[in-house]
């Protein structure tokens, strides 16, 4: 039996509508970027103490709040910066109460329960709340850890990444699994804007180039890394939850990363950094070692500053943050590039006979064994150059007769730039504004296929923008709106722009062909809004998140032709070249060739001959099926909108009993291409299937063919998938 659907918008305005009456029945840290202070007001006897003033001050950025408390006694400032603040409490009859370093942590409440002293409200009693409780969440049931800024600037970190600290943790592994959800599945926020990649939703991990099996170059951990690289300096603190997150977090199952950035205040503070690391503290690598070449460089500067203070007292701040990293370094290539002998490029080819000695044939002698074929003069000077090149110097691959290994320290620069921004502007006493900037300009060097090819660099240059408004309506109804943008654009170089030739299994000037340049931009608009009402020993929260994703894309992948002398695409899947060379050694030198060095031999003299036995050619279609001209690269454009509605309920049903409850509802339009590049199959797969399954159960084969069609919103035409309307997300804790 199938449920009935019914229209998005319907569903939508439903749940709304659901949310909003939930939320009038609560929350207090907003989608990750901002704080809470909380408690209960009692007197001597533990009595609660109904009708106090409750002041929240932090004169640095000339920020206050103030309340009156409940008739169970309670207070609860909501949306507030995360920052240290101060906490007064007056009441008929009682002396003033001080709490001084009442720390506010991001996406964390924090409780603050006060006990009154007997007497004349003129006498002050200051206590400094300290921190010794501040990392202790008491009010709900999320768990993971704050990690502050003295953490992050001065705890030892690779390359200054605050995200390093992630995994100091339970349930946090080096590749950024959290409680045993897959790393692409966690959040991450900066200021309460979305900063995960779109298209892999990478967020944890360290940064730097790594090598892949085909002598390319990625990020390390490249599925694990934000847009915005982040700038240890320009951070204040972030929390990560790994497990329970609230109502107005959710959004995925895994991990929800919430980072703040600096700013400025009243009083001026900066910074000057600089850290060194170099080839003096490593180790050469084994095969280096080995082959006698050098330990590689590695010469790594970071420095940088900051500065921050007001440019209007008390009302106007600023922040800014600048970083560099440096990296004159080498990498050893994972595995040693094959190379041909001197002896292949004068045309010989030399084996292991079954006597355990070495023949050796002539070029001419190969070249009577194959007349019909002959040898390419073309092919064999482009080994006897790359031989003279790229000596072999190194054993680990290769046959020792005709080929060798090629080992050497790859060059691999890094230079990293980063700018942080912020300015903050108090616009009255109950509207406060900020605006965040970042912009980063990087460049990783990759690992070329030898010393003299083209690199396949990373290129990136995200940038993000962050503007937010948070508007306190009165002691009991604050409203905090942002908008963000964030684009990922980077370029990961391909080593060449043209047809593609190699010698497999001896020789290959550029790395794999499928190795090209591709590029990507990715903005993502990010639009939230979270409203937060104190009534009574409720504090209700609703909000909203709306994410508007374009991911373009442009590859060079299929832009160009390859081809590849192959000796399995010779008769007998090479045995006929194999068998000649035997044939010959045994009636003529009565030599016959070794079994166990046959691929070596079909290899050898197939590179000789230089016939292509594979050629592939490649092609870029136009929407209306003509075929671009070769090089011409395919551009793509996916986009895709997301939004989520959430609504939620912190009762203080006690002084020490909390309940959080609330629900969240996501949906999201199937992603399309926006130029019309989508295709699916006439028939739905499932259906196809289906009928498949029906007709081997009665017998009859359905055999129907399947045609690849233009599909999706572009093309008028049903999308990729349909939407999934079922991602309610209820949230309870005790």
């Amino acid at each position: 039996m199938k449920g009935q659907s019914f229209p998005a918008g319907r569903l939508f305005l439903t749940v709304c509508a659901f949310l909003l009456l939930l939320s009038c029945h609560v929350a207090v840290v907003a989608q990750n970027a901002t704080s809470s202070v909380q408690g209960v007001i009692s007197d001597p006897q533990g009595n609660v103490v109904a009708g106090a003033s409750v002041t929240l001050t932090n004169t640095a950025k000339n920020f206050n709040r103030t309340q009156t408390t409940t008739d169970t006694g309670t207070y609860a400032f909501t949306l507030i910066p995360p920052d240290e603040y101060t906490v007064e409490v007056e009441a008929q009859g009682f002396k003033k109460a001080v709490r001084t370093t009442v720390r506010a942590l991001v996406a964390k409440p924090t409780e603050l329960n006060i006990q009154l002293e007997i007497g004349n409200v003129s006498e002050v009693v200051t206590v400094s709340a300290g921190t010794g409780e501040v990392l202790i969440n008491k009010q709900d049931a999320t768990l993971g850890n704050n990690f502050v800024n003295s953490q992050i600037t001065q705890l030892p970190l690779e390359a200054r990444s605050p995200l390093a600290l992630v995994t100091l943790q339970p349930g946090v592994t080096r590749e950024g699994y959290v409680a045993g959800a897959r790393a692409d599945q966690s959040n991450l926020t900066l200021d309460g804007v979305d900063i995960n990649d779109a298209q892999t939703n990478a967020i944890v991990g360290t940064e730097g180039p790594t090598q892949i099996p085909n002598g390319g170059s990625q990020l390390t951990n490249a599925q694990n890394h934000p847009v915005i690289r982040l700038n240890a300096e320009a951070i204040e603190e972030f929390r990560v939850t790994t497990t329970n997150a609230n109502a107005n977090q959710g959004r995925s199952s895994g991990a929800q990363i919430s980072l703040v950035t600096k700013s400025g205040s009243n009083e001026w503070h900066g910074a000057l950094f600089e850290a060194n690391r170099n080839t003096a503290t490593t180790a050469n690598d084994f095969f280096n070692n080995r082959s006698g070449i050098e330990r590689p460089a590695l010469i790594r500067n970071t420095f940088g500053g900051a500065i921050g203070g007001p440019i209007v007292k008390d009302r106007f701040f600023f922040f800014y943050s600048y970083e560099e990293r440096r990296d004159i370094s080498q990498t050893p290539i994972p595995l040693a590039r094959t190379v041909p002998l001197a002896s292949l490029g004068r045309g010989e080819v030399r084996y292991l006979n079954v006597n355990k000695t070495i023949t050796t044939l002539t070029a001419a002698q190969v070249a009577s064994i194959f007349p019909a074929a002959g040898l390419n003069p073309l092919a064999i000077s482009a080994l006897a150059q790359a031989a003279a090149k790229y000596p072999a110097n190194d054993t680990s691959v290769g046959d020792g007769l005709n080929t060798g290994g090629f080992r050497f320290n790859a060059p691999t620069p890094v230079k990293l730039h980063s700018h942080a921004s912020r300015f903050d502007l108090n616009l009255t006493e109950k509207q406060q504004v900020f605006l965040r900037t970042n912009i980063i300009y990087d460049l990783t060097g990759g690992v070329p296929q030898f010393p003299d090819t083209p690199a396949p660099n990373l290129w990136e240059h995200p940038w993000g923008i962050v503007a937010g408004h948070t508007w306190t309506l009165s002691n009991r109804f604050v409203n905090n709106f942002r908008y963000g943008l964030t684009r990922e654009a980077y370029s990961q170089q391909g080593d060449s722009g043209e047809n593609a030739t190699r010698f497999r299994f001896v020789f290959s000037p550029v790395l794999d062909p499928s190795v090209r340049t591709t590029n990507r931009t990715t903005p993502v608009h990010n639009i939230t809004d979270d409203f937060s009402w104190v009534s009574g020993n409720h504090t209700m929260q609703f909000g909203e998140n709306i994410r508007l994703i374009s991911n373009k894309r442009q590859s060079f992948a299929n832009a160009f032709d390859n081809a590849i002398t192959n000796p399995s695409g010779y008769f007998g899947g090479g045995n006929s070249i194999s068998d000649a060379i035997d044939r010959f050694g045994s009636e003529n030198l009565g030599a016959a060739l070794d079994p166990g060095f046959t691929d070596a031999v079909q290899a050898a003299v197939v590179a000789l001959v230089g016939r292509f036995s594979q050629y592939s050619a490649l092609f870029t279609f136009n929407h209306d099926g003509t075929i671009l001209p070769p090089g011409s690269p395919a551009d793509r454009d996916w986009r895709t909108r997301e939004y989520d509605v959430y609504g939620q309920d912190v009762w203080k049903v006690r002084p020490n009993l909390t309940l959080t409850y609330g629900l969240r509802y996501s949906i999201s339009d199937p992603v399309w291409e926006a130029n019309g590049f989508e295709t699916g199959t006439d028939i739905p797969l499932t259906d196809f299937f289906e009928k498949r399954l029906a007709g081997a159960a009665a017998g009859v084969p359905f055999n129907d063919p399947i045609s690849i069609v233009l599909t999706g919103k572009a093309n008028g035409k049903r999308p990729l998938y349909d939407r999934d309307k079922n991602n309610f997300q209820p949230r309870v804790a005790v």
